[in-house]
């Protein structure tokens, strides 16, 4: 099964917060690329989160903005999520569309084998 990935200019929120997130924590983008992300992608759209100001970029570094550490606090409500959840964000590319009341979903062979 090809997994379509979405088009930078429509970066989702999920994707967004997480790449604030993770230039918060100083992290790795090894979770974006678990995603199906290439580094062109990744790229592109850290150069798109810096176009709307909220990411910065030093010599060797990325920061968030007040921006950013704004959109982030209105995002990520610290009230309903606990311990790790505040910090461990949902995965993506294992949602399925909501099925009927009677419907079935039996995934494909080469999905199991993960």
């Amino acid at each position: 099964m090809v997994r379509t990935i979405p088009k930078i200019s429509k970066m989702n929120k999920t994707i967004k917060i997480k790449i604030l997130v993770l230039t918060k924590n100083n992290g790795s983008i090894t979770e974006l690329l678990k995603d199906g992300f290439s580094y062109g992608q990744i790229a592109r759209m850290t150069n798109e989160l810096i176009e709307k100001e909220l990411i910065s970029s030093g010599h060797d570094n990325l920061e968030l903005t007040e921006q950013g550490h704004l959109y982030l606090r209105n995002n990520l409500n610290p009230n309903q999520q606990k311990g790790s959840e505040q910090w461990i964000l949902p995965e993506e590319k294992s949602k399925i569309e909501k099925l009927k009341p009677n419907e079935l979903y039996l995934p494909s062979r080469n999905e199991l084998d993960c």
